[in-house]
């Protein structure tokens, strides 16, 4: 669904809890070693090891999980020999263990120079950036992983969520393409494939694959709202409407639901019905504070400025960033020409989302009551630019032609 926040559509968050588990890998694979070794001689000799002793040593740490010693003696041999594959690949291994991910990078990195196209290794190292969380510096090794195995689920099952986690919606949803059609009925990669279309403005791809999924389980809650939030995406709110209340027949104690239905006929100024879903949502315990600043935004909108001030102020307090609480706050404390107030609401929906032109606008009023000139000049001026842009990209979208470069 996208949720207005203020005005901005922005999709409902349909409960994630369980994507994780299309990561079928764990950080970090086997050694690469194949043999495994003899245990520890009790007594080490005390004469200079030769390369070949050291790796069987190296090799008996890390199998007995002796991390930090299997590193030891790993960055002994590269003193030796910089380029032994089977030091720098098991260094890897061990540093991740130990939480070092940087360093495993940099391990990885040196035994990919000496063979590129080693699948472990370029996923061992994507999973070192993935685990960082730096999933743009992941989805490059698994590009490269999926190029040496394209049939492999587990590499490209991690390059899909390292886009998605990116927000690279489109490239993330070819992938999660690939392995629906591998895996037809896996829940978790249907609903982030639904989720990259929505993201990426392909509404209408993602209800011709959702038809088809309702077909086989026609009473998936998951399944309608994820239809009603596409039907929402294309305009068309009468259809959301139903996707949502087909939702709400089935679970009616479903997180989201209920918002969700609120939010669509709050989009259509039908607030009493809002109110009614608004107040199940949060009986619900799903999106409380969102709820809280949509009863807010409604009490607003009719009138009741003491009960709009309560709601509003709960919401930022269960959710400080919701932009839609603090917008209306401005618009409260400009109402009761409580100037500081509603230029310090007005800036913080404003840092929330440069982007919206309705605070920029908001702001420059305020400015204007106090005969800040110049301010609320500069605020109109921001408006400018938002509405500009936005028509170029109405324009883009329209006729497939490049919007303008901006004036000099």
């Amino acid at each position: 669904m996208r949720i207005s926040n203020g005005g901005r559509r922005r999709r409902i968050a349909v409960d994630t809890a369980g994507w994780g588990a299309i990561c079928l890998c764990s950080l970090v694979a086997a050694p690469f070693s194949e043999s495994l070794c003899a245990p520890i001689q009790a007594q080490e000799a005390r004469a200079p090891q030769r390369p070949e002793q050291l790796l069987e040593r190296a090799r008996q740490l890390l199998n007995q999980k002796d991390y930090s010693g299997a590193a030891r003696v790993y960055e002994q041999i590269l003193r030796v020999d910089a380029n032994s594959f089977e030091a720098l690949s098991n260094l890897g291994v061990a540093e991740v263990q130990l939480g070092k991910y940087t360093q495993a990078a940099q391990a990885y990195e040196r035994a990919l120079s000496l063979q590129p196209r080693s699948f472990p290794l370029l996923l061992n190292l994507g999973l070192c950036y993935f685990k960082a969380g730096d999933f743009k510096g992941a989805a490059k090794p698994f590009e490269q992983a999926v190029s040496v195995q394209p049939d492999n689920l587990q590499a490209r099952s991690l390059l899909a969520v390292s886009y998605y986690s990116q927000k690279e919606f489109e490239p993330a949803s070819r992938e999660f393409e690939k392995l629906i059609a591998a895996q037809p009925d896996n829940p978790t990669v249907q609903y982030l494939l639904a989720e990259s279309y929505l993201w990426s403005g392909q509404e209408q791809q993602m209800l011709d694959f959702f038809g088809h999924v309702l077909e086989k389980s026609p009473n998936s809650v998951t399944v309608h709202m994820l239809l009603g939030e596409a039907n929402d995406g294309l305009g068309r709110t009468d259809e959301a409407i139903k996707e949502f209340e087909a939702a709400a027949a089935i679970a009616p104690k479903q997180p989201n639901v209920h918002f969700g239905l609120g939010y669509l006929y709050w989009e259509q100024r039908r607030y009493d019905r809002a109110s009614i879903e608004f107040h199940r949502e949060i009986e619900a315990g799903g999106s409380v504070a969102k709820s809280q600043a949509y009863l807010g935004d409604i009490a607003l909108r009719q009138g009741n400025r003491g009960r709009a001030r309560t709601l509003l102020l709960e919401a930022v307090r269960l959710y400080p960033k919701y932009r839609l609480a603090h917008y209306d706050l401005g618009v409260l404390a400009a109402q009761q020409k409580e100037y500081d107030q509603a230029t310090s609401e007005f800036q913080r929906a404003i840092d929330l989302d440069p982007k919206r032109a309705d605070a920029h606008y908001r702001l420059a009023e305020v400015f204007r009551a106090q005969g800040k000139v110049e301010r609320a000049q500069a605020e109109l001026k921001n408006v400018e630019q938002i509405q500009e842009s936005t028509r170029d990209k109405l324009l883009h979208e329209i006729s497939g032609s490049p919007p303008r470069a901006p004036a000099p």
